[in-house]
C-alpha cells in the first residue's frame, strides 16, 4: 500500500507538530441504479474486464470501518447526486433500494442531482423519507414543491473523531435547464456560490470547524482545459460568483471552503483537483457503479484546521471495482442479484406510464415560416427527427420548432438529441395537443416521443437494455408501446425512438447494438408484431457490405426500411452537409403492421424550403432534416 501526502502550497514548508486527526473520507457520484457487477466493455471491448460492483464497495466500507476505529480515524462517506436513474433496479420503486443499500453500507449525506427528479420531486421527497441519512440541498427554492420532508435540509454538521464537519449541498443551479418542469413540481435551485455564502457562516456560527461542499454541478471533461477557459472568462468579467457554475468553476471562489466532493459527471480523475486561488480541492470518480473514491482528510489536532489530504491506495483517489482488486460479500451480493431480478422482471414486463402533458400552455403568436401540413386524413403520419444538441439557439429553437411542429401536423414525432431536458418542456407548452414520454434512462442526449393524445392512449414506455446500454451509447432505446383510435376501431402499435453511436469509431457498436435490437424484436414478434423503429441510426443503407448495422434487419423478411428507397435520391439526404452528404435517419416497419407492397408515402422533409434556406433551418432547429412515414391503417392490428 503505498502512501502520498499532498498539503496545500502555503504549508508545504510547515512543520507539524502533532500527528493529525484522519478522518477517511470516501466518496461516490452518478451511480445511476447500478449495483450489480458489470461488464466493463468501457474498458475493452474486445476483453471486458469483470466489475464486481456495490457487494465489493460494500466489504471494503466495513473492512475500512474496522480498521479506522482500531487505528483512532473518522469515517464519512457521501454520495454526489444522480444515485437511482439509468437502470431498472433504481428506478422501477423510485429509489427505495438504492436507499436501501445506501442506509447498510452507512452513507452519511447526499446532495441530489439533476437525474434523481427523473421520476419527479415528490419521488425523489419519499426517497429521502425513506433514508438514515439526510438529502442535503441548501440551494433550493421550493414553490409549492413536494419536497418537505425533515430529511432534506441544507446543511449537515456531525462530530466526527472530535472534529466538527460542516456538509452543505449544493444542487446545479441549471436544474429548471436540465429536468423537465412537469418533474420538478416546483422546485428550482438557486446560483451556487450565494448559497454558499448564505449558509457558511451560520454552519460556522454552530460550531463547523471544517466545511466541505457536497455539489451535484458536475467536474466537466479535461478539467485542465476547461479551467484555462474558465479563467480567461474570469479575467475578461464573462463569468463571476453570480452564474451558474460548475464543481470546478465553483471551487475556485470557495474561499472559506476546505473541501468539495462532486458528482454530476460520471467523468473520474484518479486525483482530486487544487484550486490556487481558493485552496480549495475537488474531487469526483468515474459514476455508473465502478469506483468510489477515498483519501484521508488531515486536520490539525490542536486548531482543528484542514492541513491537506493523504491518498491511501496506490497514490490515487480513485478506486475502480475491479474484480482482479477487490473480493465481494457474499451476502450482500446475493442480496443485490436478488434485487436486479426482480427489478428487470418488473421492468419488462409492467414498463413505466410516465407520459407527460404540459401544464403550462402557451398561444404561439408567430407565423414566420411557410411550413405545410403534412397530415393525411385516415392516415398514420410519424416523423423521425433529429434536433441536433437541443436546444442549440435557445427560445429561437424553441419558437421555431414550435411553429413546425404545429404546421406539420404530425400524429407522431420521434426526437433525438435532446441535451437540455428542461427545455423540452418549454417546447411542449405550445404543443397542448400532444403528450410526451421522454427517456428516464439515458445518460445523455435523451430521446423523446410526442403524439397527439386524443388518437393514442400510452400503454407504457420502457428503455430496452437500459442495464446493458455500452454498445447504445448511454441512450436505450425509448420503446413506447400505444393504442391508437382512428375510424371506430382501436389498434396497437410499438414506436421505437433510438440514436445509434456516432461516426466511423462506433461502427462495432452500432452492429452490436442492431444484433441486440433485432433478438428483442425478434422474441416479442408473435406477441407484438407491429412495429416502427425509426431514429438515427447513424450509418447509410447505401454503404457498402460489413460498413453499415442493418445486417440483421436486411436479412428478415419480417422488417423492413420504408427509407431505403428514397436513400439514393440525394435530394433526400438527411444529412445534407459536404462532405458527409448521406442518409442517416430511417424508418423501419414490421412487415405485419405495412406489407411491403402497401400505399404509403415516404419522404424527408426538405425544411430549407419552407424557412429560407438550409442555412436558416440550420441555425435555429438542426443540421438533421426530418423524415416522414404517412400510411392508411386499413386492416385492423392486433
Amino acid at each position: 500500500m503505498v502512501k502520498s501526502l499532498i498539503f496545500w502550497g502555503f504549508l508545504a514548508s510547515h512543520l507539524v507538530s502533532s500527528e493529525p486527526v484522519r478522518i477517511n473520507l470516501v466518496t461516490t457520484n452518478d451511480i445511476h441504479g447500478v449495483l450489480a457487477s458489470q461488464t466493463a466493455n468501457f474498458m475493452n471491448p474486445n476483453y471486458p474486464p469483470t466489475i464486481v460492483g456495490a457487494a465489493a464497495f460494500s466489504k471494503y466500507v466495513d473492512e475500512l470501518r474496522i480498521s479506522a476505529e482500531q487505528n483512532g480515524e473518522g469515517l464519512l462517506i457521501l454520495d454526489g447526486g444522480n444515485f437511482f436513474q439509468g437502470n431498472p433496479l433504481g428506478t422501477v420503486d423510485g429509489g427505495r433500494t438504492m436507499i436501501q443499500w445506501m442506509n447498510r453500507v452507512g452513507y452519511h449525506a447526499l446532495v441530489p442531482g439533476s437525474y434523481d427528479f427523473i421520476l419527479g420531486a415528490e419521488v425523489l421527497n419519499n426517497a429521502a423519507s425513506t433514508a438514515s441519512f439526510p438529502f442535503l440541498f441548501a440551494n433550493l427554492e421550493c414553490h409549492n414543491c413536494p419536497l418537505i420532508h425533515e430529511n432534506i435540509k441544507p446543511y449537515s454538521i456531525m462530530e466526527i473523531s472530535g472534529i466538527n464537519i460542516g456538509i452543505l449541498g449544493i444542487v446545479n443551479s441549471r436544474l429548471t435547464e436540465l429536468v423537465l418542469a412537469e418533474n420538478l413540481e416546483g422546485t428550482t435551485a438557486s446560483l451556487e456560490v450565494p448559497a454558499v455564502n448564505r449558509w457558511v457562516p451560520q454552519m460556522k456560527s454552530e460550531g463547523a470547524e471544517v466545511i466541505i461542499i457536497l455539489n451535484s454541478s458536475g467536474v466537466p471533461w479535461d478539467r485542465e482545459e476547461e479551467y484555462a477557459t474558465f479563467l480567461n472568462k474570469v479575467k475578461e468579467g464573462e463569468i463571476n460568483e453570480n452564474h451558474p457554475l460548475n464543481a470546478l468553476e465553483l471551487g475556485y471562489f470557495l474561499e472559506d471552503v476546505d473541501f468539495l466532493v462532486a458528482g454530476g459527471n460520471s467523468k473520474g480523475y484518479p486525483l482530486p483537483w487544487y484550486d490556487p486561488h481558493s485552496h480549495v480541492f475537488v474531487m469526483q470518480g468515474y459514476g455508473g457503479g465502478t469506483e468510489f473514491s477515498h483519501i484521508q482528510l488531515l486536520i490539525d489536532r490542536d486548531s482543528h484546521t484542514f492541513n491537506g489530504y493523504e491518498t491511501v491506495v496506490d497514490g490515487r483517489a480513485s478506486q475502480t471495482l475491479l474484480a482482479d482488486d477487490f473480493q465481494v460479500k457474499r451476502k450482500d451480493a446475493a442480496w443485490i442479484q436478488e434485487k436486479q431480478d426482480m427489478a428487470m422482471k418488473q421492468y419488462y414486463s409492467d414498463g413505466m406510464n410516465h407520459a407527460l402533458t404540459s401544464s403550462h400552455i402557451k398561444k404561439l403568436h408567430r407565423e414566420d415560416w411557410n411550413i405545410p401540413s403534412i397530415n393525411q386524413e385516415h392516415n398514420l403520419d410519424i416523423i423521425s427527427w433529429n434536433v441536433e444538441f437541443f436546444p442549440h439557439a435557445n427560445d429561437s429553437t424553441i419558437l421555431s420548432l414550435a411553429e413546425a411542429v404545429l404546421d406539420l401536423d404530425a400524429d407522431i414525432i420521434a426526437f433525438q438529441e435532446i441535451r437540455k431536458t428542461g427545455w423540452f418542456s418549454k417546447l411542449m407548452a405550445y404543443l397542448p395537443e400532444y403528450a410526451f414520454v421522454v427517456s428516464t434512462q439515458a445518460s445523455f442526449m435523451d430521446l423523446a416521443t410526442i403524439y397527439k393524445k386524443d388518437q393514442f392512449e400510452l400503454i407504457r414506455h420502457i428503455e430496452p437494455f437500459a442495464d446493458n446500454d455500452y454498445n447504445f451509447a448511454g441512450r436505450p432505446p425509448l420503446q413506447t408501446d400505444m393504442r391508437y383510435f382512428s375510424d371506430g376501431m382501436e389498434r396497437t402499435l410499438r414506436v421505437v425512438n433510438l440514436h445509434m453511436k456516432c461516426c466511423d469509431s462506433g461502427l462495432e457498436r452500432r452492429k452490436k447494438a442492431a444484433g441486440m435490437l433485432h433478438e428483442y424484436l425478434s422474441d416479442r414478434h408473435d406477441e407484438f408484431p407491429n412495429v416502427i423503429v425509426l431514429g438515427d441510426w447513424n450509418d447509410d443503407t447505401k454503404d457498402a457490405p460489413g460498413q453499415h448495422c442493418f445486417d440483421p434487419f436486411f436479412k428478415d423478411e419480417r422488417f423492413y426500411f420504408t427509407t431505403e428507397g428514397i436513400a439514393y435520391d440525394i435530394s433526400q439526404a438527411t444529412y445534407p452537409k459536404e462532405p458527409y452528404v448521406s442518409f442517416l435517419d430511417h424508418i423501419m416497419v414490421s412487415e405485419t403492421l405495412l406489407p411491403t407492397h402497401s400505399d404509403y408515402i415516404v419522404k424527408t422533409l426538405i425544411m430549407g424550403n419552407y424557412m429560407g434556406g438550409y442555412d436558416i433551418y440550420e441555425a435555429y432547429i438542426s443540421d438533421h432534416r426530418p423524415v416522414l412515414l404517412s400510411f392508411p391503417l386499413q386492416v385492423e392490428i392486433r
